[in-house]
């Protein structure tokens, strides 16, 4: 992802945001699903980077608020991707679950 925000000559703090969201999300995927074949995705608008990882698992990704010590290496996936993107979902395809995440590519961040 690195590679493709400089391709797109995005700001270190938005090419930053890009990368921590996709590593989380497929993190997840490998992660909670049993998938031979994960597939990522990025499509960029003037304004903003969809991102999707999609897998063969059959859970549904939910966000929680656990209660987490500092050295915590789990359950933190999702917060920060809520938090650094300006929307995120999921949706059922025929091979498995889709996660997508909005980037905002502009200078403000929107939360």
């Amino acid at each position: 992802m690195r590679t493709t925000a400089e391709t797109h000559h995005l700001p270190p703090p938005r090419a930053y945001d890009l990368e921590i969201v996709t590593g989380e999300l497929v993190a997840n995927a490998l992660e909670h699903t049993k998938s031979t074949t994960i597939t990522l995705t990025c499509t960029f608008t003037p304004t903003t980077a969809v991102l999707t990882v999609t897998d063969e698992g059959t859970g549904r990704p939910f966000l929680t608020c656990p209660v987490l010590t500092p050295d915590e290496e789990h359950g933190r996936g999702l917060l920060i991707t809520d938090a650094i993107a300006t929307s995120w979902g999921t949706c059922r395809t025929r091979r498995g679950l889709m996660v997508w995440a909005e980037v905002q590519l502009q200078a403000e961040h929107p939360k």
